[in-house]
């Protein structure tokens, strides 16, 4: 998401009569010039009578002479007063550790901080607690608020603020539209320009998914757990699909939903740096690898469905502890993809662009479309049943071995068989067969709860649902 290039400066850089740059910053110039005007160059400072007492005592008089006065400085002597500003703001330059953005960012444009400084004399920085292409991410104390906050600094060159004030334009009208904060999506504060950073002051939130796996070992987490998560971010993202909201996400990853407190289940999306309308897709490179949808990699015209692809791999990742695709590159990728769910629809590749010539040929024979073949390495066979397959990954474990004994709470046969179904009907390969967060909603396995061990759904569990709430692993968010 963001590779942009860096244009080289001009020849005139190096013209032998290029003029120094002014000092950039207005309070620094009445800094300079109001203390060289109160000071009598023996560093004592004029009375509040009009006068001073001088070192033996004797009163003298506090009239500045004619060369102090800050009229003749601005005036008559206008090219001193500048020279001393950029002597003052050189020296003051070159004491930052930086090179670019006037010694304040480092090589790649992050603004350098250093922790207890503050932001704009109201966030104070503690750390930072996670950087990407787009800059880092700090934490820090609200002095207003009293709170803990997180302030995403933006890198400073032209293309990241402009792609920031989109971002803070999309979370604005989310926030708008969700006024109650109901819909599991991240709450922007504040934004804000400091030292030609774009700075966006959100709510503090806990460990993002992945470093949930990371703390399981890979192991991954249990189907009740997978559906709290699923419920969450299907409501976010139905929210996102409605008519009045119709923002894509285009990002959704497991780095990219957030714990609201690392005790509890709530989670929030975050990150909606590479997001757009669906009538002003901006970009066609979209989406990390492991979760990017076929119609993305085939640059066919995409829509809030590519959100639920994603959304279907990272629940069995969450599960697994293990990409469900993980290609090395694209072509990896689609081969990955292709093994597990089948071969694609030939009337969605014949829509598709000369992008899907990377990944499949046309049979002069047949005329139907199949994988190419890596140089040196076997040919993949599209897998026939999708439903088998997918379910050979989930319930299975590195070894082969069942990843949760069918007797263990919430682990049925029958349980795995809703989830697989689940899973397949959000990995379809055409956008509009793909299920739609409405309908996932009302899905067995998102409705399902847990009553003495067997699976019922919410419609026939209403009479025991005081009985239940005991069994539940954590209370609901």
């Amino acid at each position: 998401m963001v590779p942009f290039s860096q244009h080289p400066p001009s020849s005139y850089a190096h013209h032998q009569f290029q003029r120094q740059p002014q000092a950039s910053y207005p309070s620094q110039r009445r800094n300079i010039i109001n203390a060289s005007s109160s000071s009598n160059g023996s560093g004592q400072i004029p009375s509040s009578g009009g006068g001073q007492i001088s070192s033996n005592g004797n009163f003298q008089s506090g009239r500045r002479s004619r060369g102090r006065r800050p009229l003749v400085k601005l005036s008559l002597s206008l090219i001193d007063t500048y020279r001393r500003i950029n002597e003052v703001y050189y020296e003051e330059r070159n004491r930052r550790p930086g090179v670019n953005n006037n010694g304040w960012d480092d090589e790649h444009y992050d603004y350098i901080f250093t922790e207890g400084e503050t932001f704009c004399g109201r966030y104070v920085l503690k750390e930072r607690i996670g950087k990407g292409s787009f800059g880092q991410v700090v934490s820090a104390l609200d002095t207003v608020s009293k709170s803990d906050v997180a302030i995403k600094i933006i890198k400073s060159k032209k293309p990241f603020q402009l792609q920031a004030r989109t971002e803070i334009d999309l979370l604005t009208h989310l926030k708008d539209r969700d006024r109650d904060d109901q819909n599991n999506v991240v709450r922007l504060l504040a934004n804000f320009m400091y030292k030609n950073h774009q700075c966006l002051v959100f709510e503090m939130l806990s460990l993002n998914l992945y470093e949930l796996l990371k703390n399981t070992q890979f192991e991954g987490v249990s189907l009740n757990l997978i559906r709290k998560f699923g419920k969450q971010i299907l409501k976010a993202l139905q929210f996102l699909a409605r008519p009045d909201v119709d923002v894509i996400h285009c990002d959704l990853k497991p780095e990219n939903i957030l714990l609201r407190h690392p005790n509890r289940s709530g989670v929030k999306v975050i990150d909606f740096g590479s997001s757009c309308k669906s009538n002003r897709r901006m970009y066609s490179y979209i989406q990390s690898r492991f979760y990017r949808s076929p119609e993305v990699m085939l640059g066919l015209p995409y829509s809030v469905s590519i959100d639920m692809w994603s959304l279907g791999c990272i629940l069995v990742e969450m599960h697994t502890g293990e990409p469900l695709f993980s290609g090395s590159d694209q072509f990896d990728q689609m081969q990955k993809i292709v093994k597990i769910l089948g071969m694609l629809p030939d009337s969605m590749l014949e829509k598709a662009s000369e992008q899907k010539l990377q990944f499949f040929e046309k049979n002069p024979n047949t005329r139907r479309w199949a994988l190419k073949q890596k140089d040196g390495s076997n040919r993949v066979s599209p897998s026939l049943d999708p439903i088998s397959s997918l379910g050979n990954v989930i319930e299975a474990d590195p070894n082969g071995k069942k990843k949760y004994p069918a007797t263990e709470s919430g682990h049925s046969s029958a349980n795995y068989s809703m989830f697989v179904d689940l899973i397949h009907r959000m990995l379809e390969y055409k956008p509009e067969d793909r299920i739609t967060p409405d309908e996932a909603m009302h899905h067995p396995f998102i409705i399902a709860v847990q009553h003495n061990n067997t699976i019922v759904t919410e419609a026939t569990a209403s009479s025991t649902r005081s009985g239940y709430s005991s069994l539940r692993q954590r209370p609901d968010p």
